[in-house]
């Protein structure tokens, strides 16, 4: 038989080893191993000649997708998998805000400082449960995303909504889950068995930093500290045994960076390393919106950013506070381009994206008429939004992860401040490496010594496609100066 013809995965990404091994992880597979310098070999020569006559050193490389036949179309193939993960229609996630007045006056904050404080009244609630009941025979799982504002300061919306929609989709035999965004002043561990009861599976709470830090930006609109509160309460739900599954973001700028470290020496103090409910993750802050131009020269810059968020995993990890990092899948497919995705505000205007919900002009139309909603101008913008027609994302190696990762950075490019916030690429592209590296040590695939840091450094630039790939549109011209600066 002679040599198979196959190329190389057009989504590969290497990290060199100092004994001629390398580190290599597939987007497209999912696969992550060490190869043998015959298996580097191997791929490199397949890459250039278009033939496999090595079998043996190659058989893993074909298991893993590294090599594929030359006849596959990987971006065709991607772009189906893609498709098949946003149009599914089963599935209806709704975004509520039972207000959208806070009692924090957070200073980066993409909502602004002069919040809406109307509360949701009834005739919202029960247009939100005649959707749903309009909507369900054909769907098999509901999910309700409780927002604001802070949605805690109004819990009364939460249960009698929440039980409404909960019995009829018991009554459909629908599944039914929800989670929660709140600022963590009012969780008490009352209210985490309460949302419990309400089938809320995960709650999203933000700490910034160490106590003197925190309070000094998360302050509530009175200027009171909030620090203490808030971990109080984490500790107290931890303790309750709930289930509820805490995922602490912290955000950050030039202005806290090296204090995240003491905020994560302090969890681990308190008795909160080592919890399976209780989980850090890091995220930049940014000039989204108008509401937040302010911080624009606060924000971290994207490769400042990432070594920095690499190094933080890797603390946090060994404290017991962080899981082991993995590249997500269509990271980018969030709820804002889904056809079958909602953001409902008090006054009853549905929104695409939570970053619009303060801005009524955003609105794609109201719960009172939803068939006016789907058919508005806003609403087909989002769904005609895809990275697959954008060059860029297109010839890049993360859009399996990616998936051209905030559809709001290209639409409303133009409200936007700064490079952190104008470049839609997300913090992978600028540590991947470092990321993939912690992990496969941690699981004991390697050493620490393995490679040289230097050597290993992600490089945004390495990340474009060997071969490249026509069609699709350049970025809007906001992104495109910052985009183009990166590259050279």
């Amino acid at each position: 038989m002679g040599p198979q013809h196959y190329k190389s995965s057009r989504y590969v990404i290497t990290a060199p080893l100092k004994d001629g091994r390398e580190l290599a992880y597939n987007g497209m597979s999912g696969a992550l191993a060490v190869w043998t310098p015959r298996e580097a070999a191997a791929f490199r020569r397949v890459a250039a000649e278009g033939r496999c006559d090595d079998l043996e050193s190659t058989a893993d490389l074909l298991y893993g997708g590294y090599l594929v036949p030359t006849q596959v179309d990987e971006l065709e193939q991607l772009h189906g998998l893609y498709k098949a993960h946003r149009y599914d229609r089963r599935t209806l996630i709704l975004t509520v805000a039972p207000t959208l007045a806070c009692n924090f006056a957070c200073d980066y904050c993409f909502q602004g400082q002069d919040k809406p404080v109307q509360t949701m009244g009834q005739t919202v609630q029960d247009a939100i449960v005649a959707f749903v009941e309009r909507a369900a025979p054909e769907l098999r799982h509901v999910h309700i995303a409780w927002y604001g504002g802070e949605p805690l300061l109004r819990p009364g919306v939460i249960e009698a909504l929440s039980d409404r929609i909960i019995a009829l989709c018991d009554r459909r035999g629908l599944k039914y889950d929800a989670m929660i965004v709140t600022n963590g002043y009012k969780l008490t561990a009352d209210m985490a068995r309460s949302l419990a009861e309400r089938r809320v599976k995960t709650v999203q709470v933000t700490l910034d930093g160490n106590q003197e830090y925190h309070d000094g930006r998360r302050y509530l609109l009175s200027g009171g500290s909030t620090f203490a509160k808030i971990v109080g309460n984490l500790k107290a739900v931890v303790e309750a045994g709930t289930g509820l599954k805490l995922n602490i973001r912290v955000n950050i700028d030039h202005r806290n960076g090296e204090g995240v470290y003491q905020l994560i020496d302090t969890l681990a103090q308190e008795g909160l390393a080592h919890q399976d409910s209780f989980r850090l993750y890091f995220a930049p802050v940014e000039a989204m919106t108008v509401g937040c131009h302010s911080v624009e020269e606060a924000c971290m810059g994207k490769s400042e950013y990432g070594r920095l968020e690499a190094m933080l995993y890797r603390y946090a990890f060994d404290q017991g506070l962080a899981a082991l990092p993995y590249p997500p899948r269509f990271h980018g497919s969030c709820g804002a381009v889904r056809p079958s995705s909602f953001v409902v505000v008090p006054t009853g205007d549905i929104h695409k994206c939570w970053d619009t919900v303060t801005f009524p002009q955003h609105a794609i139309g109201s719960i009172f008429d939803m068939d006016a909603a789907l058919r508005s101008e806003r609403n087909a913008r989002w769904l005609r939004w895809t990275p697959f027609e954008n060059e860029s994302c297109r010839n890049c190696k993360l859009l399996p992860n990616c998936a051209g990762a905030c559809a709001y950075k290209f639409l409303h490019s133009g409200d936007t401040r700064g490079e952190a916030a104008t470049l839609p690429c997300p913090s992978w592209k600028y540590n991947i490496k470092e990321r993939l590296l912690l992990r496969a040590e941690k699981m004991g695939i390697l050493r620490a010594e393995d490679w040289d840091v230097e050597q290993v450094r992600t490089d945004p630039k390495e990340l474009c496609a060997d071969d490249h790939i026509g069609g699709g549109r350049a970025l809007p011209e906001t992104m495109q100066a910052y985009y183009l600066a990166e590259a050279v």
